[in-house]
């Protein structure tokens, strides 16, 4: 196997090869694929409202309203969030599975929409999909593991999806999960994983060969309160030590990513950030801060 360079060789090449400005790992650019059936809900459920607007005016029987009520009951649901009614739902402190279930509720609430809100009959599918363009970010999550996974795999480096297969490769890389928790990764590789929150999960374990990682993978395109929070879960992360040789990865992509390393951002926090991450590489040889270049040199050099 190839020697391996110091961690801060590898830093110097993320700090090198910036972020790329969209990453299609977390990009969700293409037409939704169920926008028709949003659409179409959408459309049920405001012929509903309108049906049970028209009757309350005209003062019919509430029996025969109700009928429209249960009937508007069993509309709203899994294709309801990009509606106009499903937003107004959550504008009154309730959600959509709720209501579903409580008609009394969902009277309640339609009476509150045809008092505040505009009921028309256009159902303009570039404003569905901009709801749905705007709730892209959740499906973020796990982009940065499969990202990961994606580079390691193209390296020879597969997915197992145990202990027992971990144990019996040479080349794989295991994602924590309920069952893959740190419970077991302490139990399996004799470490401590110390973190301030004992019970934090990180997100995968790397193998090649005798080699073991312990990696937490993290993307962030802006600063702020949640994020520098984020910012110093990855830095505790390098300076993290074991007895047993196993090392950890910090990996930042995004745009912060790059302030992080250098390419602009200037002022006490960034500056600080920057002295702690250079401190904990520096006392921890073994461990690593990394981008995608990297990550992607450091797996190359592991792998050959």
């Amino acid at each position: 196997m190839k020697k391996i360079k110091t961690n801060l060789h590898y830093f110097e090449i993320s700090k090198a090869n910036p972020e790329k400005l969209l990453d299609d790992f977390y990009v969700f650019d293409r037409r939704n694929p169920d926008l028709d059936k949003y659409i179409q809900n959408t459309k049920e459920i405001k012929d509903i409202l309108t049906t049970i607007r028209t009757m309350e005016n005209k003062k019919e029987d509430v029996v025969i309203i109700d009928k429209y009520f249960f009937e508007l009951q069993k509309t709203i649901g899994k294709y309801s969030n990009c509606s106009e009614f499903g937003c107004f739902i959550n504008a009154c402190d309730n959600i959509i599975g709720g209501v579903k279930n409580e008609v009394n509720v969902l009277k309640e609430i339609s009476k509150r929409y045809f008092e505040k809100r505009i009921l028309n009959e256009n159902v303009p599918e570039e404003w569905i999909q901009a709801l749905l363009d705007n709730n892209s970010s959740r499906k973020k999550g796990k982009c940065g593991e499969n990202k990961l996974i994606r580079i390691l795999e193209l390296n020879g480096i597969k997915e197992v999806g145990d202990w027992r297969d971990f144990s019996i490769t040479d080349f794989c890389v295991l994602r924590f999960s309920k069952k893959i928790n740190l419970k077991s990764a302490r139990q399996n590789l004799k470490v401590r994983i110390k973190t301030k929150k004992q019970n934090k999960t990180l997100d995968l374990i790397i193998k090649i060969k005798e080699n073991i990682f312990i990696c937490e993978a993290k993307h962030l395109n802006t600063s702020g309160g949640g994020q520098d929070k984020q910012i110093s879960e990855l830095i505790e992360i390098v300076g993290l030590r074991e007895s047993s040789g196993i090392s950890y990865i910090a990996f930042l992509d995004g745009k912060y990513s790059n302030v992080l390393l250098g390419i602009g951002g200037l002022g006490d926090k960034i500056n600080k950030q920057r002295q702690e991450i250079a401190k904990c590489l520096n006392q921890n040889p073994d461990n690593y801060w990394v981008n995608t270049a990297g990550f992607e040199a450091l797996i190359k050099d592991l792998k050959n």
